[in-house]
């Protein structure tokens, strides 16, 4: 998720700040510390780190990479050493175009990026250098118009994005400049705020932040005259502190606040009469708070803490009658879940624990009798901590502490404790190399793990079980 998602509620010089605050904390330890020296003569062209938002695009793989040459730019790789490259270097120099967002559409893979005289605007790229160009200048000038949120609905590709006069509104485009036009005139000012868009059947479901009525749910059928607020769950400027929105079908499912419930599960079809809160799991203003939302079949999955149990697995059909308990993993009010869900097949995946065991892998088939613990990773009372699930086919790709001589690297499953197994052991020893972004590209997994010294890089493992590093070793002396 780029830096600046979380931060478009704030003013723009703030705004900015947190920007570059937070890009800063993700370079490479030779970029941010002043005492080292990463000499640009010793470095190969591969040399990159840092490598973000795997996306395929005609056979190969795009994303974002460091180099101490030409900064945060896009790269390409199909998957050999001989196939990796940086695409183009849209702001030439060290400082970088900061491309953030990757979204394929229509045979491009669309991004936020500055080239350094315009800020932060829309790009595309077919895959090659002199197919990657802004689609249009929304905010002439250095500061930008930051479009965020990228998704596709229906034939445009729509985003959040600030033109310098009516605040973050909802956009869209088909690619061109001509064809980018605002979708939404949510209110006037610094607080008109979209975000979280998202995609249920015929309607995209958004949230926005006007000065009359907070933090509310508003939806699209992709014109200007259908984007309108869905309902004022929390009635006034308050907000409804709108979170986790996910698709059902054509319902989407989220938590709100009304003030009287506290943070509760909400459904909505998009009309203010079919939007409401489907069930108060903890009754009264006290919070039951769920998370991790996520759509098996026609059912919703999530986990929340009713005051009895702890935090643990529900599922509901968007009824309050068909709304219950899967499990209680871990008796008593201490809770189980620890990490997000993972939809592989006709069953959930994720960390939990029953008390005896850390926090382990499990799965769920939705009944109590087929919520069962899928391998003890970490045996004993230690955790493996499976995180940062990928399903790629018919496995589950993730990260997990193996115990003993190992730390955190990455790890597959069938759905079987016999199929369950370490893939690697990245960052050699104890090191953790804390892999993510697992994409399968041709007969090889890529993914991004740390290499055991501070370095983030590319990783592929291959068919036949090897994992090879995609790029060159770094060359760094200190001063």
């Amino acid at each position: 998720m780029p830096p600046y998602r979380c931060a478009f509620a704030l003013r723009r010089p703030a705004l900015l700040a947190a920007l570059a605050l937070a890009f800063l904390v993700q370079l490479p330890t030779a970029a941010q510390d002043p005492e080292r020296e990463v000499l640009a003569e010793q470095l190969t062209p591969l040399a990159f780190v840092s490598p973000t938002g795997l996306t395929p695009l005609g056979g190969r793989m795009l994303f974002t990479a460091f180099h101490v040459a030409s900064g945060q730019e896009l790269w390409v790789t199909d998957g050999s050493a001989a196939g990796t490259a940086m695409l183009k270097d849209i702001r030439p120099g060290f400082r970088g175009s900061f491309p953030a967002w990757p979204t394929p559409f229509r045979g491009h893979v669309y991004v936020t990026a500055t080239d350094g005289a315009s800020g932060l605007e829309l790009w595309r790229t077919d895959g090659t250098a002199a197919g990657t160009s802004r689609v249009i200048d929304l905010r002439p000038g250095e500061e930008g118009a930051m479009p965020s949120e990228l998704i596709v609905f229906r034939d445009a590709l729509y985003f959040v994005a600030d033109d310098g006069r009516s605040g973050f509104q909802l956009w869209k485009t088909t690619g061109t400049a001509k064809s980018t036009m605002r979708v939404s005139s949510i209110n006037t000012g610094p607080r008109a705020v979209a975000r979280q868009l998202t995609v249920a059947g015929k309607r995209l479901f958004f949230t926005a932040t006007t000065r009359e009525h907070g933090h509310e749910l508003w939806v699209s059928e992709g014109t200007p005259e259908s984007t309108r607020l869905v309902k004022d769950i929390r009635p006034g400027a308050e907000d409804a502190d709108l979170h986790a929105l996910t698709a059902v079908g054509d319902d989407i499912y989220f938590t709100a606040n009304d003030g009287e419930h506290g943070i509760e599960l909400w459904k909505s079809n998009g009309t203010e009469g079919g939007t409401r809160m489907v069930k108060d799991l903890r009754p009264g203003t006290v919070s039951s708070r769920p998370t991790h939302l996520a759509a098996l079949g026609r059912s919703l999955y999530f986990a929340a803490d009713d005051g009895v149990h702890g935090t643990e697995l529900w599922r509901t059909d968007g009824t309050a009658a068909g709304t219950a308990l899967v499990k209680d993993i871990r008796p008593g009010r201490g809770g189980s879940i620890s990490s997000p869900f993972a939809a592989m097949g006709n069953r959930l995946y994720f960390a939990a624990t029953d008390g005896a065991s850390g926090a382990e892998l499990w799965r769920s088939d939705g009944t109590a009798k087929g919520t069962t613990l899928v391998k003890d990773i970490a045996p004993g009372p230690e955790s493996g901590s499976p995180a940062r699930f990928a399903v790629i086919g018919s496995r589950l790709w993730f990260s997990a502490n193996g115990g003993g001589a190992s730390g955190v690297e990455p790890w597959t499953t069938d759905g079987s404790p016999a199929g369950t197994r370490a893939v690697a052991d990245v960052a050699a020893g104890a090191r953790n190399a804390m892999p993510l972004g697992f994409r399968a590209l041709a007969d090889a997994v890529l993914f991004v793990a740390d290499d055991g010294r501070g370095n983030e890089r590319l990783w592929a493992r291959r068919r036949d079980g090897r994992v090879t590093l995609i790029g060159d070793p770094l060359v760094a002396r200190l001063r």
